[in-house]
């Protein structure tokens, strides 16, 4: 009896471990994670930006041109849920200039919010893409922002891969890219992009992706 409950118990911290990306946040006060369905990732979104505004597109079936519907977080969304619970086909929800606070170098949260464009895929009611670009100042957040540490922390959690540095013609661009997880039905990749700039332009991009649930939905 005591072989088998240690077994058991040993198979649930290996899935919990296992399946542990399903926790990844690129922005940590938002629930925008690998699998969460739409109420979570709408419901959070509202509770940090109430008055957010974003978009949702799709294509519809025997079109080729996506169609996009503008709504507000703050709009009765029981028909959106609804939408997304029987749609089976690929999905996104885009908000554009999302104001969001980020830590400064000093520790304490900027006082004015930064615009950040937030697009998250979807299949079948799940989430299986989450991206996000944005831009920081050197002056406030410095060249390596507490946000940039926060998600390479995360990273390193699942790769022993080092920034990849490339040169451009603007300037200098850090790649942090791997497959953090992988098995028979899932592939999940996780990258982080800082792209410098001579002029002092900072630019960040961040991606987690389910790479087989995200393609098997085009099917």
């Amino acid at each position: 009896m005591k072989k088998v409950l240690s077994i058991l118990v040993l198979s649930f911290l290996l899935n919990g471990s296992a399946y542990a990306y399903k926790n990844i946040k690129l922005l940590d006060k938002i629930d925008l994670t690998i699998d969460a369905d739409i109420q979570t990732v709408l419901t959070s979104i509202k509770k940090y930006n109430s008055s957010a505004t974003c978009e949702i597109i799709f294509t519809k079936k025997g079109e080729y041109t996506p169609t996009s519907v503008r709504f507000s977080v703050n709009d009765n969304l029981n028909d959106v849920y609804d939408f997304f619970r029987k749609y089976k086909k690929p999905i996104s929800i885009t908000c554009s200039k999302f104001k969001y606070k980020f830590l400064t170098k000093n520790n304490e949260y900027s006082v004015l919010g930064t615009d950040v464009l937030l697009n998250v895929s979807f299949c079948k009611n799940r989430v299986t893409e989450v991206k996000t670009y944005y831009s920081l100042g050197a002056p406030v957040f410095g060249d390596n922002p507490k946000v940039l540490k926060r998600l390479v922390s995360e990273f390193k959690n699942y790769s022993n891969k080092s920034a990849k540095k490339e040169l451009k013609d603007y300037g200098q661009r850090n790649v942090w890219v791997d497959m953090i997880f992988e098995d028979a039905k899932n592939e999940v990749q996780f990258s982080i992009i800082q792209s410098v700039y001579d002029s002092g332009f900072m630019y960040y991009q961040s991606r987690i992706i389910e790479l087989k649930k995200y393609s098997r939905c085009f099917i």
